[in-house]
């Protein structure tokens, strides 16, 4: 299993891409781009450990979104 710090790298990763579709392209492709990255790991965990689970991710996302607006 992955440590913490794994985990981590990855999200770093998914962050840093974002920013440089956001400098290259702009807002709206680097939010499509981040649609594309949360269905495509919900359709994974839904996969990998049911669809329960892809709903709480999908729920934690939404909450997410709220405290940030």
């Amino acid at each position: 299993m992955d440590d913490d710090s794994t985990h981590y790298k990855h999200a770093d990763e998914a962050i840093a891409m974002l920013k440089t579709i956001y400098c290259r392209d702009g807002a709206d492709a680097a939010v499509q781009a981040a649609k594309h990255m949360i269905s495509a790991a919900a359709a994974l965990v839904t996969c990998q450990y049911g669809p329960d689970e892809a709903r709480r991710i999908l729920w934690i996302v939404g909450e997410a979104q709220g405290k940030a607006s």
